[in-house]
């Protein structure tokens, strides 16, 4: 499994207890803080997170399914666990979040996304993208 600091692990962590509405909320505060003045995800930008994660949907699948090959990598021992997968995807899916942050320029943590995608069940992911 990837080396990673402790602050990451916390982060996965406190990921897993989360549904997919308080991951999406995360989302959005990173969006807030990333706005002018960084101030805190409000009304003004509940939602946005989604927006971003939805454009990028056909990227990360994908990325997820096909050039990751996640239905070769799921029975994998390393990976067994969601703590483990969140953290192997998160490594892999690094550069191709950093090269698409969110339109303020602010960078996502892709353990975040990679807990989102986790969450909404990579079976299902792959399965629709025809692997």
């Amino acid at each position: 499994m990837a080396d990673i600091s402790d602050f990451e692990k916390q982060e996965i962590h406190r990921y897993l207890k989360w549904d997919d509405k308080k991951l999406f909320r995360e989302l959005d505060r990173y969006y807030g803080a990333s706005s002018p003045g960084g101030q805190r995800a409000s009304y003004r930008f509940r939602g946005r997170g989604r927006v971003w994660f939805t454009e990028l949907l056909p990227k990360l699948q994908a990325f997820v399914c096909d050039e990751w090959n996640y239905q070769a990598k799921k029975d994998d021992p390393e990976i067994q666990g969601k703590d483990a997968l969140i953290t192997a995807l998160g490594v892999a899916l690094s550069p191709l979040v950093q090269r698409n942050p969110f339109p303020t320029g602010v960078q996502v943590p892709a353990y975040l996304v990679a807990a989102i995608l986790v969450n909404s069940d990579l079976d299902q992911l792959c399965g629709e993208a025809g692997n």
